[in-house]
């Protein structure tokens, strides 16, 4: 009869965060880093610090890969501004909030009309925010509306 692996609970210690990063720096994404360390797929997802020691090693990756992109385009002034909007490297940043209801998506909404008429952000941007919006308010709206239905067709009980 075959004995059955059970998974042995990880304890999460510096070592094991710094091998977790230096994988993640290498491109190892997380069922490679969980096969090469022996620890469940779901600890490296659940675990705060492995996930930070993952999203550290990713960035330190993504500056790599960029910076040696962008020293073999040093020559090419064409495929370098393709590859700057293409990595949106230079889009302004966008003074919205998350919205928790509907006025404070209508505000977001506001802030980003007047973003666009000082020339801070592009008629694309704009109109990606008017649609978030427009579609946060509607659900928003939606749900209200059922929860209200809902609480009258109790009434009537």
């Amino acid at each position: 009869m075959e004995k059955k692996k059970t998974r042995h609970k990880t304890t999460i210690t510096d070592e094991i965060i710094e091998e977790v990063q230096e994988l993640a720096e290498q491109g190892f994404n997380n069922i490679l880093i969980s096969q090469s360390l022996n620890i469940a797929t779901q600890t490296l997802s659940t675990n705060k610090e492995l996930k930070e020691a993952i999203q550290r090693g990713k960035m330190i990756l993504a500056k790599k890969v960029t910076s040696s992109i962008l020293d073999t385009l040093e020559n090419t002034p064409t495929n370098q501004q393709m590859l700057v909007k293409r990595l949106c490297l230079f889009i302004p940043i966008i003074d919205i909030q998350k919205p928790t209801n509907a006025q404070e998506a209508l505000n977001n909404l506001s802030v980003a009309t007047q973003q666009f008429a000082d020339g801070e952000i592009n008629e694309s941007q704009l109109r990606t925010i008017e649609a978030v919006s427009n579609s946060f308010i509607k659900g928003y709206e939606l749900t209200e509306l059922e929860e209200r239905v809902a609480k009258l067709e109790e009434m009537q009980k």
